[in-house]
């Protein structure tokens, strides 16, 4: 007989598949800009609001993987580099979008 697996209803959902969804979220918003802009030429307000959607959760995953990839590096260096860099990203976008 083949070993067969039942499905387990109950699966934990690790962080790369939650990670994996949001980016998924992530390019869907970003698709849908795109789309927006090409059909509403003239009312660019709602393609607007997806763009920026996508480009935050963009940005939220980037700065959550390479917090990971600094906490496996333990060289202070990384991490203030780390810290200057996501400082920079999160006021230059409130700064922008304001």
């Amino acid at each position: 007989m083949e070993n067969q697996q039942k499905p387990n209803k109950k699966e934990k959902l690790s962080f790369n598949q939650v990670l994996s969804f949001i980016a998924f979220i992530g390019i869907g918003a970003i698709a849908i800009a795109l789309i927006f802009t090409l059909v509403f030429e003239n009312n660019v307000t709602v393609s607007y609001v997806f763009r920026t959607i996508g480009d935050v959760i963009a940005y939220l995953i980037a700065i959550f993987l390479a917090f990971f990839w600094v906490k496996t590096h333990p060289h202070k260096a990384w991490l203030v580099c780390y810290v200057i860099f996501v400082v920079t990203i999160v006021v230059l976008y409130i700064l922008t979008v304001i």
